[in-house]
């Protein structure tokens, strides 16, 4: 019976504090890839999760979707593609088809504006691995690479996955894409894992799921879109999405004294030429945030704030203007930083009431345990009363009396208990009656 009990109070309590139990975090992982930083912070974790797994998973992640879509390596699938000069099937890894599938359809919703063949383009301005030729190029030279910039100019074969060009001389960059797959490539492994609240990130593409170590939606800050200083611009609130920008302030050269910005128009073959400073894309997962970023920002500030609102995608286009910058959001995007913002704050809330709860759930079963314990050794508790001098129970005795190490308070109380005991003991005339009694 004894036994019993104690394996009762063991288990509850097991069970009691699994729900309040995510004991480790945040934790913190980064590292470098794709020529930038990822970072990756765990909220809460279990308490046996291994951290150096979970780095070594990651890296090796990476690493494999570099060996898939990065044109700096020479022996990657979409250099191999790329260099390819037939039309032959070209066999390739089941993400790398679906990346440039989904790709596709993003240049079909916005009719060319976003494109993975516009690799040439890319080179030529000298954004690509190879920048030797630092000249502007013609028309007639952009007229001729026009002829192989084409998102039509690629198949798309699912089994056996398989890319194929209609012009020998098509090639593809997926620099738009694939730091937005590499995210959604690291969250999954973080839930394969069993975690919840996380944000991952790679060069400022992030992906937010759960609450921070405080309970509250992930705090994202939108860069401000100037080349000589890194300030925030806007701050959001990410629970359970993503989040990609796009900007022509960061990346550009400087030819003959002018500045020409990495984002290409696919549609004529040089940089984009309007004021549209910035994107920022809120999506379910981040290849799309990464993707729509991209072709909105190459739409420009008027095309691309309509096509957002028509397609009702959550976006954040800031325009520069002679004295300022100007900012526009689709009520998508505004809809769902205010419900962030709404829901931080309930999920705060309700994070302070499960602490009160667990933490009562712990006293009780200390007390529990203590009675139990009392129960089974028939004995007094050990250590001092406390506050128990001062309560008394039905019989109107202070409850220290259960204490074998009494605090001054409890002492004093036995002695005044004894007191009034031998007076209660006597009757009027001073006489003592049998078992401390008044007798009639």
């Amino acid at each position: 019976m004894r036994m019993f009990m104690l394996v009762f109070v063991a288990v509850s309590g097991v069970l009691l504090f699994t729900g309040c139990d995510e004991s480790r975090g945040p934790i913190e992982i980064s590292g470098a890839t794709m020529g930038t930083q990822y970072h990756v912070t765990i909220a809460r974790a279990p308490a046996d999760f291994d951290v150096d797994v979970m780095r070594r998973e990651i890296d090796a992640e990476l690493h494999r979707i570099n060996a898939q879509m990065s044109t700096y390596l020479p022996d990657s699938e979409i250099s191999r593609f790329n260099s390819r000069n037939e039309t032959l099937w070209f066999d390739v890894s089941p993400e790398f088809a679906s990346v440039v599938g989904r790709a596709q359809k993003v240049s079909e919703m916005t009719g060319g504006a976003f494109d993975v063949t516009v690799g040439p383009f890319v080179d030529r301005w000298n954004f690509g691995p190879d920048r030797t030729n630092m000249e502007i190029p013609s028309d007639a030279e952009v007229a001729a690479l026009k002829q192989a910039v084409d998102f039509r100019l690629i198949e798309i074969r699912d089994d056996p996955p398989a890319l194929r060009k209609q012009r020998p001389e098509v090639q593809i960059d997926l620099s738009a894409i694939a730091k937005g797959f590499a995210v959604d490539r690291i969250t999954q492994l973080l839930e394969s894992h069993g975690l919840q609240h996380y944000l991952a990130e790679i060069g400022g593409e992030v992906r937010a799921r759960g609450t921070n170590a405080a309970a509250t939606a992930w705090t994202v800050g939108i860069e401000k879109p100037v080349a000589d200083a890194r300030l925030v611009h806007r701050v959001v609130h990410l629970r359970d999405a993503a989040m990609a920008t796009s900007g022509d302030y960061r990346n550009f050269i400087e030819i003959d004294s002018r500045r020409y910005s990495h984002m290409i128009d696919p549609r004529t073959g040089y940089p984009v030429d309007h004021h549209l400073a910035s994107v920022s894309v809120i999506a379910d997962d981040c290849l799309s945030a990464d993707a729509w970023a991209t072709a909105l920002m190459v739409l420009g500030p008027d095309r691309g704030y309509e096509l957002a609102r028509q397609m009702g995608i959550a976006a954040l286009l800031i325009e520069r203007t002679e004295t300022d910058l100007l900012e526009r959001a689709t009520p998508e995007f505004e809809n769902i930083v205010t419900a962030s913002q709404t829901t931080s704050t309930s999920l705060f809330d309700s994070q302070a009431i499960t602490v009160f709860l667990c933490t009562l759930v712990a006293f009780a079963l200390a007390v529990a345990a203590m009675a139990v314990g009392v129960m089974i050794s028939n004995r007094r508790l050990a250590g001092s009363c406390g506050g128990l001098a001062g309560l008394k129970d039905a019989s109107g005795q202070p409850l220290c009396e259960a204490c074998s190490h009494p605090s001054e308070d409890c002492r004093l109380s036995r002695s005044e208990r004894s007191e009034i005991s031998r007076n209660e003991g006597r009757d009027s005339m001073g006489n003592q009656h049998p078992n401390g009694k008044h007798g009639f």
